[in-house]
């Protein structure tokens, strides 16, 4: 079994992750872009790993400062647990994530 680190920090903040037709975008669309986001080579070059089977809580809003949990598996089979934050209207940013199980 290989060793992580209790904790680490992902200070990415993905402008330009959402990209939708609409004018506004939805509680879902943060959920669904945010998995995206975990299992995407950007986040895995920056980690150092593989996610996936990434699946978010859907947020209670779209205000900037909300926070909600992801879970995702990594390349060696450990799950972790990441909490995202909205930060802007089409913006992300993954401030936390730690192996917990």
């Amino acid at each position: 079994m290989t060793s992580h680190p209790n904790r680490f920090f992902l200070p990415l903040s993905v402008v330009g992750l959402m990209v939708l037709a609409g004018c506004s975008t939805s509680a879902g669309d943060f959920k669904d872009e945010a998995e995206k986001f975990l299992e995407s080579k950007d986040l895995a070059e920056e980690a150092g790993y593989t996610f996936r089977d990434a699946r978010c809580e859907t947020p209670a809003s779209t205000s900037d400062g909300t926070q909600f949990a992801c879970g995702a598996t990594d390349n060696d089979g450990d799950v972790w647990t990441f909490i995202v934050e909205i930060t802007g209207d089409r913006e992300i940013t993954v401030i936390d994530g730690k192996v917990t199980g």
